[in-house]
Formats: structure tokens, sequence, C-alpha cells
């Protein structure tokens, strides 16, 4: 499933081969007893940037101790190697299948995966390091070592964390997963030349050694509004929620816009804290329209034809008395960052306030990945880039096969990131993971499409075009399998 862009498998062959050879019978035969299927989670904090924690202010191990005591060669091969597999389960679990777990190498490939695995998101974080020894059973390199941390949630504990990888020698740190624990995580990692590939979706901390495996809402915005501009869309509005996540969506629309020679027409925001059915969220619909002005526009046109006796001035009146407004918005597309139950009350809204989604295309974000959003049909027609769902349902059905549950749709991050690791430890020793591998400009393929980074850390991605249809997403332009394709 997993491999580098065609461009780079022309060169390099063995690596081709390695991700030919996947078989989800290794995966189940690898099945552990006594897992249980666990109920479908909500993924709603994949959706925008997790909420930043607290640092923990309960004691840790002294840091500069812990990497300091650098273990010798002779210490080394004193160290028993601690088998990946076993770590998918207490020490008493059994493990059973047609083959026995992995030997211990002399000289494993050390990865480490810091994952909040304890605490308010543990959830999560247990959901992520399940979906990448997916992908270490799928590499079948039994040299390579996949070492979970547990962060806790919060900066202390992804600092410990860090640490503890480091001193037990990671080449490569995957993690962690919330923006706030990123540069704790740096100030250890990149001065003892150990890169980062975090599943946060802040830009902000990214670049330096530190790259950035989250789905951006920049990337989404960039693909979208192309597309749009391409259909011959000029004028945008947007009606955002009043989150970091709907100020990072309206930043990138004004950047986006700048770049295309687009307008930004209006700009409306609302507090997530609102009631469904508010007035204030009524109010904000009416604004957006012009509703109030559009009617009085509809009085004055009713006026001036109203006392006319000819029979097309009579039948125009009537028609007239039928509309709650006259004229159209001044915007031709709007864009809504939202999901879920919030999305399905405000399209109706905006409709039922005469933004019509007939004459107004309505956009969405990667939030609209949602299937049951046919069933509202403001919404269908509806606009927004997203990876391939034929990818996606692949690795959730993948996922489902072997743990008995749905996972988050974050999860096949933490698979394409440890795929990612495996292909890159094929490069000799003092290379495999340095920036001049991992910023490849061929780029890669995973199942969130193709991916690569430029020297800032932040994913380049290859995003598919999609609609809410009346019974199922549908697929109005497919995402590029190579950059090359990008770039024509």
């Amino acid at each position: 499933m997993f491999s580098i862009s065609e461009a780079v498998l022309k060169k390099d062959r063995p690596r081709q081969q390695l991700f030919k050879n996947s078989c989800v019978v290794i995966l189940l035969s690898l099945l552990i007893t006594g897992c249980q299927p666990a109920p479908v989670r909500d993924s709603a904090e994949e959706k925008e940037e997790l909420a930043k924690i607290d640092p923990d202010s309960t004691g840790a191990k002294d840091l500069e101790d812990l990497l300091q005591k650098t273990p010798s060669t002779e210490d080394l091969s004193n160290t028993p190697t601690v088998d990946p597999l076993m770590r998918l389960v207490e020490p008493s679990a059994p493990v059973i299948g047609v083959k026995a777990p992995y030997p211990a190498y002399s000289n494993p490939i050390k990865i480490a995966i810091l994952l909040p695995l304890t605490g308010q998101h543990e959830a999560i974080g247990n959901d992520l390091l399940k979906a990448a020894n997916l992908a270490l059973f799928d590499l079948e390199n039994r040299q390579l070592e996949l070492m979970p941390y547990d962060t806790k949630g919060t900066e202390r504990g992804a600092e410990s964390a860090a640490a503890e990888a480091l001193v037990e020698g990671a080449e490569l740190i995957l993690g962690p997963l919330f923006s706030s624990s990123v540069p704790a995580v740096r100030r250890l990692a990149i001065p003892r030349d150990v890169n980062v590939v975090t599943f946060s979706t802040d830009t902000s901390v990214a670049g330096d050694g530190v790259y950035m495996m989250g789905l951006t809402v920049g990337q989404q915005i960039n693909r979208i509004m192309e597309f749009s501009y391409r259909q011959g869309l000029l004028n945008f509005a947007v009606l955002a929620p009043d989150t970091p996540y709907g100020d990072a969506v309206i930043n990138n629309v004004y950047m986006a816009s700048d770049d295309l020679g687009l307008t930004v027409d209006k700009v409306m925001r609302y507090p997530v804290s609102i009631e469904a059915g508010s007035q204030e969220l009524h109010e904000i619909a009416k604004i957006l329209g012009d509703y109030a002005e559009r009617q009085k526009q509809l009085e004055e046109e009713i006026k001036l034809y109203e006392k006319e006796t000819d029979d097309a001035s009579k039948a125009y009146v009537k028609r007239l008395e039928k509309m709650d407004t006259f004229g159209e918005v001044s915007f031709d597309a709007l864009i809504i960052p939202e999901g879920g139950g919030r999305l399905k009350e405000l399209a109706p809204l905006l409709s039922y306030y005469d933004i019509d989604p007939e004459v107004v295309q309505f956009i969405g974000t990667g939030l609209w990945a949602d299937r049951s959003l046919s069933t509202e049909p403001a919404l269908v027609g509806g606009w927004f880039s997203a990876p391939s769902p034929e990818n996606s349902s692949a690795f959730q059905q993948r996922f489902s096969q072997v743990y008995g549950y749905a996972p988050p749709r974050i999860a096949s991050l933490a698979y394409d990131a440890m795929a990612l690791a495996g292909l890159l430890a094929q490069d000799p020793p003092e290379t495999r993971f340095d920036r001049i591998a991992l910023e490849n400009i061929n780029g890669f393929t995973g199942y969130d499409g193709i991916f690569r980074f430029p020297e800032d850390g932040v994913a380049e991605r290859g995003l598919a075009i999609l609609e809410v249809g009346q019974s199922d997403l549908l697929m109005l332009e497919p995402a590029p399998q190579s950059f090359d394709q990008l770039l024509n």
C-alpha cells in the first residue's frame, strides 16, 4: 500500500517490493487473544487541533541526568531488546498465530512513538498506536522496533517521554499528538540529530527538524478554492466558528484569495457556545444574507409595478408577493468550516434566509467527510476537499478487521508515519532519517494520498474534490497520484 512516488521507485526497486508484499493474513495471524470489540468512538477531537493541555504538575525524571546517561556498547549488548509485538499486550497475555514473535536483533532500528496512552486522551492515543503497529506488521522488517512512550497528554509528559526515547536510542520520533508538546520534544531531539514527525495540525510548530503529518486546513482551503476558481467562482464569503480552527480557515481563505485573485466579500463568526435554534444564530444568518436589505428591495420592486395594469406586470407582482427577498447575495460561494449537528443546523437556516444553495455554492473543509450529511437537502451539492475516500475506507476496513471497531479519522496518519519510517530505514544508517531523506522532492504515498515535506516541515498533500450527494459522497476530481500531476 505504502510506497514512494513512481519517480523514486524507478531508482530503488527493492523499496517497491517491500510494500507490494503486504498481506492481511500476517495481520490476522498476529491477533492478540482477549481483545474485545470497543464501541465506535467519536472522532470530533481530530476535526480541529485538539485542545491545548495544561502541563502536568506532577514530578518527573531529571531530564538532563537522563540524557547524559548515554549507554555504552557493553550496556547495550547486555540490554534485552523488547519485541515490538509484546508492547501490544500485557506481559501475561499470550500471542497466538502461525508465526512466532520476532526474534530480538542485536542492532535494532528504533523508532519512538509519543502518544497519550493514559489520561484524558488515552483512547485516541491507543488507536494511533494500534495503527502504527499495523504498519509495522506490514513492513515485515524484523529489525524495526517501534517503541511507544506515554506523554499522558501533557507537555511535561511529552518532554519526559522524549528524553527516555533518546536515552534508549531512538533514531526517529513519531508524535507527539498535541502542538503544545512539540517544542519540548524539539528542544531535546534536534540537538541530538533526531528528527520528529508529529501528528499535530498546528503549522506554527513545524520546521527545524519537525515534520507535520497532520491534514491541515490550509491544504484543504487551497485545494477547494483553486478548484472553485476553475469553475468560475470569484466572490467568497465565510461563516466560521469563533475558534482557533475558524481563525485558521479565515486566514487561509484570505491567502488563497490573494494568490488566485479572488474576492472575500464577507466574513461572519459565531460563538461555539451558542445554543441550537437560538435567535442569535438566526440573526447571524440574516446579516450574512443581507436579509433585511433584500426585503426592502422586494417591497420597492412591488411598489414599482403594483399600479401597472397590464397582464405581465400583474403576473410579475404576484410572483414577487410569494418571495421573501429580492435580488441575490453579493457572493457566489460560501465556506462553512463546520461539521456534525451544527452544520446540519446551519445549512437549512441559511437557506431559510434566502442564501440559496442552488445559487450560492456551499463549500466545506475535511469536516464534511461525513456520509450522514447527505440527509440534509441544503448540503447536497456542497463541495469539499479531503483524502481519497476509497483509500480512507480501505484503512478503516483494515483496522476494523484486526481490532473489531472503526478507528478515528486521524489513525491513518500514524500508519503512514510508521510506514514512512520503515521505508527510510532501508537507507544507510548515517542518512536514513536525515532531513534530505525526509524532504525527498518526489514525495511518498500513503493511505491519505501523496505527501512530501518541504523545508518548512508542513506536509504538502494531494487531495480529492468531493461533493455531498443525495445518498453518498461523490468524487468530482480525484486526488493526484504524483506531484508532477499537481504541477501540470
